[in-house]
């Protein structure tokens, strides 16, 4: 591996780069990283809807919901552990897992967020998630060398306060370029 660019890639919200080589999972994808270390990676796409409502989610799980949802649909977090559930949410309040990722920032996988969600109890803001994204150690490093993500500072307008599909331009507006016509392959003039 190629260390000539080491970035810590935490609390950022990367972007799939466009590429000749076709389609690929993570094509048009905002994933937002919430621990980056030297065992690896770990993140959540925050763009990409399921056709799974959070309500069929809910009842699925057999948790009664008294209050109006705010996500209206799941969102597919990554092709790791697709039957897993991820809460990435504000960090006004602690759940028995949550794991703090920055002062604004934490991510949960318990059982008790979702029911504090159900009853209007949860998080300010919150996204619901099935699956997330990861990366061996310094794989992510290496794939933004060869220049298949753009990175992006952190954004919490975008993580929580707009809709899946207005996300990448917000992160276009935010960097002051339309990420979605970058190219990772250099020309020539």
């Amino acid at each position: 591996m190629d260390k000539r660019s080491p970035e810590n890639c935490k609390d950022k919200i990367l972007y799939f780069s466009p590429n000749d080589n076709g389609i690929s999972y993570f094509t048009n994808a905002l994933i937002y990283i919430g621990e980056h270390n030297e065992q690896g990676s770990l993140g959540l796409i925050i763009n990409r809807p399921l056709e799974i409502t959070t309500k069929q989610f809910y009842e699925s799980m057999g948790i009664k919901v008294t209050s109006n949802l705010a996500q209206k649909k799941l969102l597919m977090g990554g092709p790791v552990n697709p039957g897993a559930v991820f809460i990435l949410h504000s960090a006004d309040t602690e759940w028995d897992s949550t794991m703090l990722i920055n002062e604004h920032i934490s991510l949960s996988t318990s059982k008790d967020i979702l029911e504090a969600i159900a009853i209007g109890n949860g998080p300010v803001d919150y996204l619901i998630t099935l699956g997330y994204s990861g990366w061996e150690s310094h794989q992510l490093e290496e794939e933004i060398f060869e220049n298949a993500w753009i990175s992006a500072p952190l954004d919490y307008r975008i993580i929580f306060k707009m809709e899946p599909e207005d996300k990448i331009k917000g992160l276009s507006d935010l960097l002051g370029f339309n990420v979605e016509m970058v190219s990772p392959n250099p020309g020539n003039a």
